[in-house]
């Protein structure tokens, strides 16, 4: 088995460049917002829902995507959301307007989709049993380098005196290059699905009903949700409250797009040393006082009225989210039998549709407090603190169903 699985490290050189590459299309968000704005002359709710359409795509996508591969395969649903994805980023920098961006970022969000959901199994059937936690791990990383990454490729594109969506002919190049390296390796071979469904669709309904997978599934669904809601709201928040553009003149969108990627690399060493953490402390107890350290470090940056204090502010929210994710996704797991792991794993996934919701809300509640030219952020962002006061109650009413 050992000798077989190293037959693959080609192929894990390609999941290993699809993770980078589809964690900074993903991410990149939060720097393009502003960009949104500005170009089609719509309000900051609305900019931030064309960025967070992607998130609807995952949403929608995620089960049937299980299901095409159980029909075709994993290799070619890789190859054909590497496809999609390549459309999708060529869309956006050749057709601009608001509505072309928000169909191009639809298609990324399926293409990304069917990527992410064919390689995270494909890890395993791929790695040396012994190497497999460590490959899962780096890939992870790898993820979250494409995030920090993709913040500073926006105020690469500006320093060259291109425009914006430029950011996306460069995601386009990569793009095709993630699409040959994950169309030429070996796979290892699959049995492809019987068509014998039915009972596994009435135990999948018989789970949406059960009360305790619809409570882990809202934790996923706002956990999500405040993770990109915060993050893609960021330079307007730093904009309408701080005034960076006036105090910081020409070096504004530069300082805004690194305070992006510091977020996204807070989360990023957040999750490396997480495992340490959860060795010593259990699930239950680190959600508990890891999200609150989140919610302390957003109230410092918008109450603070200190810009510095805000800059490092929003990183530290980036390092003290980092664990949820893995932390209830691992309770859920738990909590049901064996069997039923696939089916807890695919609602979850679908629950991710809450980063389409989350940021565009936080927007709009501050936009109707106060109004759309001076966002009320104070109140818009009580939105975040609810979600992280749910996440903090998953800490108490979690629990290890299969165990009982």
């Amino acid at each position: 088995m050992t000798k077989q699985k190293n037959n693959y490290f080609f192929l894990l050189i390609a999941v290993a460049f699809a993770y980078l590459t589809f964690g900074a299309i993903t991410n990149v968000a939060g720097a393009i917002v502003p960009k949104i704005k500005e170009a089609y002359n719509v309000s900051g709710s609305a900019s931030s829902f064309l960025a967070s359409v992607f998130f609807i795509a995952y949403g929608l996508m995620s089960v049937p995507v299980g299901v095409l591969i159980s029909k075709i395969g994993t290799k070619f649903t890789l190859i054909l959301g590497s496809l999609i994805t390549t459309i999708g980023v060529f869309m956006f920098a050749s057709l601009p307007g608001y509505y072309a961006n928000m169909a191009a970022m639809f298609i990324c969000g399926v293409g990304i989709t069917a990527i992410q959901v064919s390689v995270n199994p494909l890890v395993k059937d791929i790695s040396n049993p012994a190497k497999y936690s460590r490959n899962l791990t780096l890939f992870m990383v790898l993820f979250g380098v494409g995030s920090y990454i993709a913040p500073h490729v926006v105020t690469f594109v500006k320093l060259k005196g291109f425009e914006w969506n430029y950011t996306y002919w460069i995601f386009t190049i990569v793009s095709l290059m993630m699409l040959l390296s994950v169309a030429l390796p070996k796979y290892p071979e699959e049995k492809l699905s019987d068509g014998k469904e039915e009972k596994s669709k009435k135990t999948f309904a018989a789970m949406l009903k059960d009360p305790l997978m619809v409570m882990y599934a809202t934790a996923i669904f706002l956990y999500v949700g405040v993770e990109v809601g915060v993050a893609n709201n960021i330079s307007l928040f730093l904009e309408d409250i701080y005034k960076i553009s006036d105090v910081l003149g020409s070096n504004a969108e530069a300082v805004k797009n690194s305070t992006i990627a510091n977020y996204w690399l807070g989360l990023l060493v957040g999750r490396l040393l997480g495992s340490f953490v959860l060795d010593k402390i259990p699930t239950k107890k680190a959600i508990q006082i890891y999200v609150s350290c989140a919610a302390i470090a957003l109230a410092c940056a918008i109450f603070s009225k200190n810009l510095t204090i805000a800059l490092w502010a929003f990183p530290a929210i980036g390092f003290f989210i980092s664990i949820m994710f893995p932390s209830i996704y691992g309770l859920a797991i738990e909590s049901y039998k064996k069997e039923y792991s696939g089916m807890v794993s695919g609602i979850l996934c679908t629950a991710i549709i809450g980063g389409a919701v989350i940021g565009p809300v936080i927007t709009k509640v501050a936009e109707i407090t106060g109004s759309v030219q001076n966002p009320n952020w104070y109140i818009g962002m009580l939105v975040a603190f609810a979600c992280y006061a749910y996440i903090f109650s998953v800490g108490i009413w979690a629990k290890a169903k299969n165990e009982e």
